[in-house]
C-alpha cells in the first residue's frame, strides 16, 4: 500500500493576473481541474485575482485549482482563507 507521501505531484501554475479563459486553460494543461469558489464553475471572464493552492506549489494532478476573479462571491467572502474583506473595510 502506497502512503501519501508516495503520491505524485506536480507544480500548480501561477495564474494570478491571467484572463480567466487563459488560466483556466493553463491549469487543465498542467493535469489540474479549475473550479470557481463555492462550488461555482470555473471564472470564465475577468482577470484572476487569486487561487488556491497558490502557484508553485506541489498539488496531486487533477486536484481542484479555485480560481477567483474581481467578481467571485460576495463582497464578505475573501480569495484568501481566513482573511474577512468586509471586517478589512470597515474596522469599526
Amino acid at each position: 500500500m502506497r502512503s501519501m507521501r508516495d503520491r505524485p505531484t506536480r507544480e500548480v501554475p501561477d495564474v494570478v493576473g491571467f484572463d480567466a479563459d487563459d488560466a483556466s486553460t493553463m491549469v487543465l494543461g498542467a493535469g489540474f481541474t479549475p473550479v470557481g469558489p463555492d462550488g461555482e464553475p470555473a471564472p470564465t471572464t475577468g482577470v484572476i485575482i487569486a487561487q488556491q493552492p497558490n502557484g508553485a506549489t506541489d498539488a496531486e494532478p487533477g486536484s481542484e485549482v479555485i480560481l477567483w476573479n474581481q467578481n467571485s462571491g460576495s463582497r464578505s467572502h475573501s480569495p484568501v482563507p481566513g482573511l474577512d474583506e468586509s471586517a478589512a473595510l470597515d474596522p469599526e
